[in-house]
């Protein structure tokens, strides 16, 4: 993948790096959950690893110098391998998979897998709790899934979403990398939202037909419902579960009556009224306020994005609204 610097991605949270298969069979037994490792050739070896883990979802890096097997039992996620450098495969359920720079592939949650490493194999790793997919699912179909949530392991559902999903996926393990200290759970959780609806639209799977399908309108008052509910909670993370519960519709169709109504989504509109709340926070000039830490208070993850939009919205940098609000101060 070009532009990618893949020992950099999550380089403050090292899981593995070691030559000793012994140390490496316990990283990914203890960290990871394999249950075995295989390497028919051990001289050479060189693995490494970074691994991060919120609440619902999980991601990392690994590399492999030498050929290697390693087995996993049934779990409770999806796991999404993207090749970086070299060829392995991935067998589940009798079938096998080729992961490359060219190939991704998923192995559905409830399914036992062998991966197998080609020589100098590295790649990043998505993992997605199978309740976050199920909880998403529900909100965008309006419907509660009956049926076991399975992917096919090499299939795209939309090209355009798998490449956003990529990009998406680096973007957000940059930015954890950025602040060591940890994101600001606002920022956090609005990446992860992102990822898990990209993923799901991304990749095939037992609902992608449904969630294909041309949505119903909403009433005018839970699109009214809807905004309410995002200007009064505009500093805490928002999902669109969030927003189905609040109006009693389904996502899709909240959304496509966003869109035909007020020519923007519910995640526009939330934008926007943090970018407000943005201008209302420097303008007040108070001692110790920052633009970046008003940007991540505010939900952007990018102090540099942040600042574009805002200069969008307003014909000003934020530093610029800031200043003046400090001069006026003094």
């Amino acid at each position: 993948m070009p532009g990618v610097m893949p020992k950099d991605l999550l380089r403050h949270y090292p899981s593995v790096h070691t030559t000793d298969p012994d140390e490496f069979y316990h990283a990914l037994t203890m960290i990871y959950g394999a249950t075995s490792l295989t390497i028919p050739a051990p001289e050479g070896l060189r693995a490494y690893g970074s691994f991060f883990r919120s609440s619902d979802l999980s991601f990392g890096f690994s590399s492999c110098s030498v050929r290697a097997g390693v087995a996993f039992d049934e779990c409770d996620y999806a796991r999404l391998q993207i090749g970086l450098a070299g060829s392995a495969s991935t067998t589940s359920s009798g079938t096998t998979s080729v992961v490359d720079h060219a190939n991704a592939c998923v192995t559905s949650p409830g399914r036992a897998a062998v991966l197998d490493y080609g020589d100098g194999f590295e790649q990043i790793v998505l993992r997605i709790s199978e309740n976050a997919l199920k909880r998403k699912l529900t909100a965008l179909l309006d419907i509660s899934p009956s049926a076991p949530l399975l992917f096919e392991p090499s299939a795209c559902a939309d090209a355009s979403a798998d490449r956003a999903l990529r990009n998406l996926l680096i973007f957000t393990m940059r930015q954890i990398d950025e602040c060591p200290e940890g994101l600001p759970p606002l920022v956090l959780k609005k990446l992860e939202q992102a990822i898990v609806a990209t993923f799901l639209t991304a990749r095939a799977h037992t609902y992608s037909d449904l969630l294909m399908r041309e949505s119903k309108d909403a009433a005018p008052w839970q699109v009214r419902r809807a905004e309410a509910y995002i200007e009064a909670n505009w500093k805490e993370p928002i999902t669109i579960e969030m927003l189905s519960e609040e109006t009693g519709v389904g996502v899709r169709t909240l959304f496509a009556t966003f869109q035909k109504s007020r020519g923007y989504t519910p995640m526009q509109f939330a934008k926007t009224v943090r970018l407000k709340g943005a201008q209302k926070m420097l303008r007040s000039g108070s001692r110790g306020t920052s633009v970046t830490g008003v940007a991540f208070a505010c939900g952007f993850a990018n102090p540099g994005h942040f600042a574009r939009e805002y200069q969008t919205t307003f014909g000003e940098l934020p530093s610029e609204t800031l200043a003046r609000s400090k001069r006026l101060i003094d």
